[in-house]
């Protein structure tokens, strides 16, 4: 609920690399598109992270997902793109026109299969962000969070150290929360002997069962 639905596992971007070739390579920060910029091009993800965000006339701004390994940014916006797109991290893309789709389908079936994936995949993910919004608590949300990311490295267990490539501020945008929220309840979490915080960078998960339950909860943690 948390990412781009249906993507592949981090351990997975070394194949997903040498399958595409050399692809684009861009640095951090680099912004892929602009909302309402033309809608004609797909992102296949390769390596690294990117960021989708939505910035709302009063000011406001939510992070509408987080593209890892394994993602396509760019499907299902219609004639233009609905919010921004820039690298969080050094990665690098797979670039398709939107005119050379149907090519690029039948040339590699398994892309035409990965969009109708992602397509189903976004209908589950509105309904679990509905959830998540409306009866999860901070802590629980926060908690999922870290699960989500934790699970795009492949497997899940305790002592295992994820990178935490966003910052305090996208996690706040992205889970409906503020800053100090997010920030609080991930020292709670960490002093509850869930999670450690060896550096801004990376999480390590300490107690994955009892995390597990906590995101999985839809009552209130105090």
């Amino acid at each position: 609920m948390y990412l781009f639905p249906h993507a592949a596992p981090e351990t997975q971007s070394s194949e997903l690399a040498a399958h595409e070739g050399p692809g684009r390579v861009v640095g951090a920060t680099t912004v892929l598109f602009h909302e309402g910029d033309s809608a004609d091009t797909l992102y296949e993800v390769v390596t690294g992270v990117f960021r989708a965000t939505k910035v709302f006339e009063d000011g406001r701004r939510q992070v509408v997902a987080f593209a890892y390994p394994g993602d396509i940014i760019g499907f299902g916006h219609g004639e233009a793109y609905r919010f921004d797109c820039d690298a969080l991290t050094p990665a690098k893309v797979q670039v398709t026109a939107r005119g050379d789709i149907g090519l690029a389908i039948r040339s590699r079936p398994e892309l035409g299969e990965r969009l109708l994936a992602m397509a189903a995949g976004e209908i589950a993910s509105m309904h679990d962000l509905s959830v998540l919004l409306c009866r999860k608590s901070a802590m629980e949300r926060i908690a999922g969070f870290l699960l989500s990311l934790a699970g795009r490295t492949g497997r899940l267990g305790n002592d295992l150290r994820v990178s935490l490539p966003m910052c305090r501020a996208d996690i706040a945008d992205h889970l409906g929360l503020t800053i100090e929220t997010v920030s609080r309840n991930l020292t709670k979490l960490k002093l509850r002997g869930m999670i450690d915080l060896p550096s801004r960078g990376n999480f390590v998960i300490r107690d994955l069962q009892r995390l597990q339950k906590l995101a999985e909860s839809e009552t209130v943690v105090h």
